[in-house]
């Protein structure tokens, strides 16, 4: 990776700035145009050095003070039927398939925020009882844990 790229992921690693044209700001920074910022950007994606580039929204700040993991077990027939309509759910964040353990039976998760705890559990009781899915579980956030980023360059 040369240092133009170097310096660029760099940039990306921390906060992009908050501007109508985030990418024409971020090539001030380099003294490149913001065309090449944005070529630059599609070439490391296609050869698979940069995965995505996405916001972070601070929930908790947002109002969005209850979060839960909810986990249920689904069968392999239905599990992408499932994952897809909870992800479509405007309380779920994300939503995925783990590996099943033998004291570990859940394959689905989904993150949920909401204001409110029972918002969440609501919307879990009554999706579980409209998919016929027996067990699950709903795991309430204690805390909030500090989250970083990876960082490549320094």
């Amino acid at each position: 990776m040369d240092l133009l790229n170097q310096k660029l992921v760099k940039e990306l690693q921390g906060n992009i700035p908050m501007e109508e044209n985030p990418y024409e700001a971020l090539g001030r920074i380099m003294g490149i145009p913001e065309s090449e910022v944005i070529q630059r950007l599609k070439d490391l994606k296609e050869t698979g050095r940069l995965k995505r580039i996405g916001a972070i929204l601070k929930h908790q700040k947002s109002g969005y003070k209850e979060n839960a993991m909810a986990v249920f077990q689904v069968t392999e027939n239905r599990l992408v039927e499932i994952g897809n309509l909870l992800a479509r759910s405007p309380l779920v964040s994300h939503c995925y398939e783990r590996t099943v353990y033998e004291n570990w039976p859940y394959n689905l998760y989904a993150m949920f925020h909401s204001k409110e705890s029972r918002e969440i559990e609501d919307y879990i009781r009554d999706f579980v009882e409209k998919m016929d899915i027996d067990v699950y579980d709903i795991l309430f956030s204690l805390e909030e844990l500090k989250k970083t980023s990876m960082v490549f360059f320094e």
